[in-house]
């Protein structure tokens, strides 16, 4: 299927992918013990060639390889790596013979997508695994799926943008020829587990090389219209969705079944059909009789034609800032003539970098330029570090300048989101790599206004501009995505800055974008900072839209802030609520050093707290508050990540004076993923939140069968158990664990959570539910204040 005949089919009508494999096989009773459903494509293709038939005969016009969790890593995770190769090369092969059968069945054409999701563990900085092995992981399968003959590929289920970025780079690396979808899994406020939401989501990929954005699992058709419709709002692809048949259930016979109807299920997917969804189908607990349904009601229905809104942004992984009205980038991670800053690069020490990184967001910077000075001395290994640190640090989105074009591509290989790229001469050369990294990895670029020589006039420098502008749009690259650079020389240097300034006004008739380097107006010269503010102002006043340079000089940022209210460029700005605690707010940065000040000094003065009261009173306290800010969706995974790593060192060194006999602890939580299931991210996010608010965590890792589970419990006696099952196909794990724990004679708490739990499935294998990660903190406070 080439990529044209794509676009032809999903302009013309809604086109339909099938349902669940997992939950499917599950429910038929065809998959036993821990084994991946996947494996059946070698050990039982009947079954497997049996499920497609009957998507077939439902009306698809997709079907997935039953490859789901079948790259290299996961299935080595799960015993079964030895069988790679077959697993993918077989599953195409059942889903070809399945959809060859369409034109007999049903009178049209049905196309296979090979089927790629997660690796099952987090990519650094919030994981081990290295990006690199990440990407060769999904290339890897890509490339066998490719060699096989599929028609097209989906890559669904992610939570992580950065893994989905990798995976988009993996398959697009084997093929610029087939189709490609792409889906992340969203919580129903619209944003993944991760902290990505919806709109970073769809602007990172409105830059990419895909056919069609979407999202699945998680939630019901209904809870997903919502999330479909701000899609649909902000996405310039076709859209497709694969929500859930809402919460699983035991019989009284122990088979798992969900509790949606076909006839439910299709009422609310027609309602993503209206808000403008282009191609529909179904995840967990969906099977034949559901798609077959929802084909036979919707097949004559034709695409919503969509007014989408423009997402004009610089955006990391959970900060997105609006370019318009007025872009500030701070300058000062800069290395260029710091010997000693330069050396401590060097020496993979970054933790100035991350310093100035913070203060800059704090004086009110909305992006970070990164310069890490003369690169002849660096490595990739430089760039990839320290863009994996200031992700580490939830920084706030980057700029990226950087001059050699290898270094480049390993920034922006590691950078989750849409950059700003500073910068390029307006050379065809230069432009054609700058252009094709674009296309590559999504952004914004910086144009210089000069070839190899800086021009003497502004008509030339608006003339070079508006021509690079113009080549980049015949390239395919949006005029959206685009500042010329006007330039600024020094004053010292007797350089006439109405150049400058006419250069901007020239440009902004033409409705061109213009960005300066700020600082470089006043280099060598006393006052910098009165003649920084007043260049800025003029520039301001004759259009400029955004300019790099230094938020600690107060007089600067003044004047920027004064005339934005002139020129009406105020963008409304909401600040996360509860950051008026000074050490929430350092813990949340990762300010070790500011948060060791802090609770030092709570030990002294005239509050004199000891080290016990500062712990239970201060820190305890403000890790809760951390807790509440995650749980009421103002901060994200890796905020909450961040602070538990910062507050661990401070702990430490406060547990060390405190006298014996005084516990710090509330209570020992033992931590595992159920047997079967290597997905362990729910898991970490509630072993986090419990060890802030003061328990000690003992985990003892994913896929931990029933009987491990029990001698741990014995071994270690803790007071409660926790249980993570994500997979439909590994929840009823849960019950086998309290089973087994019960008859040894153990009567401890179990709290079992997960995306496959709910209250229903916890009362049938006694057991307690935990929704979310707040919630199991306070049961387990209940808990121990119940002892």
């Amino acid at each position: 299927m080439d990529r044209k005949l794509f676009s032809k089919l999903v302009n013309e009508r809604i086109l339909f992918i099938d349902g669940a494999y997992g939950t499917e096989f599950f429910k038929r009773g065809i998959t036993k013990g821990s084994a991946p459903v996947e494996l059946l494509n070698v050990t039982n293709p009947d079954a497997v060639i049996q499920l497609q038939d009957e998507y077939v005969k439902a009306g698809v016009d997709f079907l997935l390889t039953n490859t789901f969790s079948a790259n290299r890593h996961k299935l080595r995770k799960l015993n079964c790596e030895d069988s790679f190769r077959d697993i993918n090369i077989n599953a195409v092969k059942i889903a070809k013979k399945a959809a060859n059968k369409a034109r007999e069945y049903i009178g049209k054409e049905v196309y296979v997508l090979g089927d790629i999701s997660s690796v099952g563990e987090m990519v650094v900085p919030f994981g081990e695994l290295d990006s690199t092995y990440v990407y060769n992981v999904f290339k890897e399968q890509a490339q066998l799926l490719y060699d096989g003959g599929v028609d097209g590929f989906i890559i669904e289920t992610m939570s992580d943008i950065k893994e989905l970025k990798l995976a988009y780079l993996a398959v697009r690396d084997v093929t610029q020829d087939l189709p490609l979808l792409v889906s992340m899994t969203f919580e129903e406020n619209g944003v993944s587990v991760t902290g990505t939401s919806l709109e970073i989501y769809a602007s990172l990929f409105n830059d990419l090389d895909i056919d069609a954005i979407g999202m699945n699992c998680t939630l019901t058709a209904e809870l997903m219209v919502p999330l479909a419709r701000k899609l649909a709002l902000f996405s310039k692809k076709p859209i497709f969705t694969e929500p859930n048949a809402g919460k699983p259930t035991l019989t009284a016979g122990e088979r798992l079944v969900y509790k949606t109807s076909p006839e439910e299920f299709t009422v609310h997917i027609e309602d993503h059909v209206q808000v403008g969804v282009n191609i529909v189908g179904g995840c967990c607990g969906t099977g034949p009789e559901h798609i077959n349904y929802m084909t036979k009601h919707l097949k004559d229905k034709r695409p919503v034609k969509r007014n989408v809104e423009k997402l004009d942004v610089i955006s990391n992984r959970t900060y997105m800032v609006n370019i318009s009205p007025f872009l500030i980038v701070g300058e000062r991670i800069n290395a260029s003539g710091k010997k000693k800053f330069q050396e401590k690069i060097r020496n993979f020490d970054f933790e100035n970098v991350l310093k100035l990184a913070r203060e800059q967001e704090n004086e009110g910077a909305q992006v970070l330029d990164v310069n890490l000075g003369n690169e002849t001395f660096l490595s990739k290994e430089h760039f990839r570090k320290v863009m994996v640190e200031l992700d580490r640090t939830v920084s706030i989105p980057l700029s990226l300048d950087i001059q050699s074009e290898e270094f480049l591509e390993t920034a922006l290989f590691e950078y989750p989101g849409r950059p700003l790229i500073n910068s390029s001469k307006a050379t065809k050369e230069e432009l054609d790599k700058k252009i094709a990294l674009l296309k590559r990895f999504g952004g914004v670029l910086i144009i210089l206004a000069m070839g190899n020589d800086i021009p003497k006039s502004a008509q030339e420098r608006c003339r070079i501009g508006k021509w690079a502008v113009e080549y980049a749009i015949s390239q395919g690259i949006e005029k959206d995505r685009i500042f010329v650079d006007p330039l600024v020389l020094p004053f010292g240097a007797n350089e006439d800055y109405n150049i400058t300034l006419e250069t901007i006004r020239l440009l902004s008739t033409d409705k061109i974008r213009t960005s300066i380097g700020l600082s470089n107006f006043s280099f060598g010269m006393p006052n910098r900072e009165s003649l920084n503010a007043s260049l800025l102002a003029l520039a301001m006043e004759r259009g400029l839209c955004g300019a790099i340079i230094n938020t600690a000089e107060q007089t600067t940022m003044n004047i920027l802030n004064g005339m934005k209210r002139m020129l009406k460029k105020e963008a409304i700005e909401t600040p996360v609520q509860g950051m008026e605690n000074e050490l929430v707010k350092f813990l949340i940065q990762g300010d070790e050093i500011s948060a060791d000040k802090y609770i030092t000094s709570l030990g002294s003065g005239a509050l004199r707290m000891s080290p016990l009261e500062i712990v239970q009173d201060v820190l305890t306290k403000a890790m809760e508050e951390i807790g509440k800010l995650y749980a009421n969706n103002k901060i994200f995974l890796p905020h909450l990540i961040l602070a538990a790593e910062t507050v661990k060192p401070l702990f430490t060194k406060l547990s060390a004076m405190i006298p014996e006999g005084q516990s710090i602890k509330l209570g020992k939580v033992l931590l595992a993923t159920v047997e079967g299931d290597i997905h362990d991210i729910g898991k970490k996010i509630v072993g986090t939140v419990l060890e802030s608010a003061g328990f000690e965590v003992i985990d003892i890792g994913k896929d931990v069968p029933a009987q491990v589970i029990l001698q741990k419990t014995v071994e270690l006696k803790p007071n409660i158990v926790g249980l993570s099952a994500m997979m439909t196909t590994t929840v009823v794990k849960v019950g086998e664990v309290v089973k087994a724990l019960k008859s040894a004679g153990i009567e401890l708490p179990i709290i079992a959570g997960g995306a496959s739990m709910n209250e229903e499935l916890a009362q049938r294998f006694r057991c307690i539910y935990g929704k979310d990660a707040q919630q199991a903190v306070e049961m387990c406070k209940q808990i121990i204040e119940k002892r």
